[in-house]
């Protein structure tokens, strides 16, 4: 079977580009390793940049009432705190809402799937500029590949030097119902990482972290034994834990996170999501880079299949937005990252937000977005 368009990849910019292309007309495969649906290491955040394009692509979304988030608090271990109010504001969902209202718009609008699946190779014929999938449940023909398999992705692009060296990171993810207000979102810093809280919908929050994880191999690899020993260091975090109530009967977890920046486009696919490159989570806009880079990649491949641009343009145009939209935010999440692991740091940077809060509030803004 040929297909217009092979993506590798079902989550949310998988699933976002899916139903943007095929709401354009075209033919439309998703080649996904795992089914629908289902839970992911993720803060659960979305800027308000995002909003109009993702409710677009899904009214389905409007059947729920999803919390707007519009104040944002930082606190340190040494127990100074910071709140500003968020000039964009955001909304909070969770993955396993988001992704399988997505998947089912898909399928409503014609998206083929092939769920339990894995590809392993692609293969492009100059001659009759189309692509071989080599995957798990056979070959598949398409015009333009793209690449949105994660941060782990097999068909990596990434060059070494672009990585922090030395640093790997432990992603762990609770829902928790919490006595909170639900208009904010708070990042609570611990020594070696850093934890966001935010509502998402039904009155639940999401508990998220993400620690270095020398500091897991420290306390040997237990996680209640991590957050006794490092993250109620935080007074603010051990008060949280204590009177939350747990919804999932085990942490959701995920190991070797790096934070790369990857080269958005090959010869032979597009790279869209943290398969082109994985921002640090302290900035909390990695949900909304994956879908503006799915609305300019819809868009750009749109204008290559009616032949108003070449091949060549269309590698050209969307290496030059990306690198122009995404490449200083990743690099600033990278610097924002380390920052945030060191206790002393981040009781500087909030010794300086109290007596400035102009300067935080540009921080944020340069970690964002204009609406699309």
């Amino acid at each position: 079977m040929r297909y217009d368009v092979a993506i590798l990849g079902g989550g949310l910019a998988g699933l976002s580009l899916s139903i943007d292309l095929k709401r354009r007309g075209y033919t439309v495969i998703v080649i996904e390793k795992g089914e629908y649906p289902r839970h992911k290491v993720c803060g659960e955040y979305i800027s308000m940049e995002s909003h109009e394009y993702l409710f677009g692509l899904c009214p389905a979304l409007t059947n729920y009432e999803l919390p707007f988030i519009c104040q944002f608090k930082l606190s340190s271990t040494g127990g100074l705190e910071f709140q500003t109010r968020l000039d964009l504001g955001g909304f909070g969902i969770s993955r396993y809402l988001l992704e399988e209202q997505l998947f089912e718009e898909a399928g409503r609008q014609g998206v083929v799937f092939m769920l339990n699946s894995k590809a392993y190779e692609t293969h492009y014929n100059v001659i009759e500029e189309d692509h071989t999938i080599i995957s798990s449940k056979g070959e598949f023909k398409a015009r333009v590949v793209c690449n949105a398999t994660g941060r782990k992705s097999n068909f990596e692009t990434s060059d070494k030097q672009t990585r922090i060296k030395g640093s790997n990171y432990i992603g762990v993810k609770y829902h928790v119902r919490l006595d909170r207000d639900p208009g904010f979102v708070e990042i609570h810093n611990f020594p070696g990482g850093y934890c966001g809280v935010s509502s998402i919908e039904d009155n639940k929050t999401c508990l998220c972290y993400i620690v270095n994880s020398k500091k897991l191999n420290s306390v040997g690899n237990s996680i209640p034994e991590l957050e006794k020993v490092y993250l109620f260091k935080n007074k603010r975090l051990r008060k949280l834990f204590t009177q939350a109530e747990f919804l999932l009967k085990d942490p959701l977890t995920i190991s070797g996170i790096n934070f790369n920046i990857k080269r958005p486009a090959t010869e032979n696919f597009f790279n869209l999501g943290d398969a082109a490159g994985s921002i640090a989570p302290v900035t909390g806009n990695g949900m909304s880079i994956a879908l503006r880079s799915a609305s300019v990649l819809a868009s750009l491949v749109d204008s290559y299949f009616s032949k108003q641009i070449s091949r060549q343009q269309l590698v050209q145009n969307y290496t030059g937005f990306w690198n122009k939209e995404f490449s200083t935010r990743v690099k600033l999440s990278r610097h924002f990252q380390k920052l945030s692991e060191s206790p002393f740091l981040a009781n500087l940077s909030l010794g300086l937000f109290k007596p400035f809060p102009s300067l935080a509030k540009s921080m944020i803004r340069h970690t964002h977005g204009a609406p699309f």
